[in-house]
């Protein structure tokens, strides 16, 4: 399902940092199958000062959840002991299933390092679901340190640019810095290499009640065990 070829094809651009847009990761029919079937079951709100969204169980490799637990990060644990954190998929429908194990594919890793320029084999991987609405937002921020590299995927068939809900590429941490807003649209998924000045934000959502903002967020972590 995957078109790795689309990943390693990718320009890695420099400016303001680096980070890259993918297009055409996944073909027009599978898109519309996972929207349609994309899950909204057991989703939590995420809340603080300057971001709210929802989101659904995480998933990793059964080969990386040994290493998180092992992580001094108590997050994976606390997921784990809450059933938060699984390797998993009978939740999911058959077309996510397939998505998920071929995330989980050396392969796709390999592609992804290969456009980024960024040592992945050692890094462990988790995947998680995201599902914002009417008024959510994320503030701007730099990911977590032990965080190298965000892959994320989004899945809405239309989006028009009013509703809001745009990946802002920022220059610096001011959600006013636009350097690029992407649409949450199914032939587009973004790469962001983390570092100190890797600024982004979901910018706030104004569209109807019924219509969610879909993404996919697929995230590699260094090891500190």
């Amino acid at each position: 399902m995957l078109n790795l070829q689309s990943i390693r094809t990718a320009a890695m651009q420099k400016a303001p940092y680096n980070w890259a847009l993918i297009k055409n990761l996944l073909p027009r029919a599978a898109t519309s199958e996972l929207a349609a079937n994309f899950p909204h079951e057991e989703f939590q709100l995420s809340q603080g000062d300057g971001y709210a969204y929802f989101w659904g169980k995480i998933l990793a490799p059964s080969s990386d959840i040994p290493l998180m637990l092992k992580s001094s990060d108590d997050r994976w644990r606390k997921r784990l002991a809450q059933g938060r954190l699984t390797n998993d998929l009978g939740h999911l429908s058959q077309i996510w299933q397939q998505l998920i194990e071929e995330l989980w594919t050396d392969s796709y890793r390999a592609a992804l390092a290969e456009m980024s320029g960024v040592e992945l084999r050692e890094c462990i991987m988790d995947i998680g679901f995201r599902r914002y609405q009417l008024g959510q937002l994320h503030h701007p921020h730099t990911d977590e340190p032990n965080k190298v590299l965000t892959h994320l995927l989004f899945f809405n068939q239309k989006w028009p640019v009013h509703w809001g809900g745009c990946l802002r590429i920022l220059k610096n941490s001011h959600p006013e810095s636009a350097f690029q807003d992407i649409l949450p649209l199914s032939d587009s998924s973004v790469v962001i290499v983390r570092s100190d000045n890797s600024w982004h934000t979901v910018t706030p959502l104004s569209s109807p009640p019924s219509q969610y903002r879909l993404a996919l967020r697929v995230a590699f972590f260094q090891l500190d065990i």
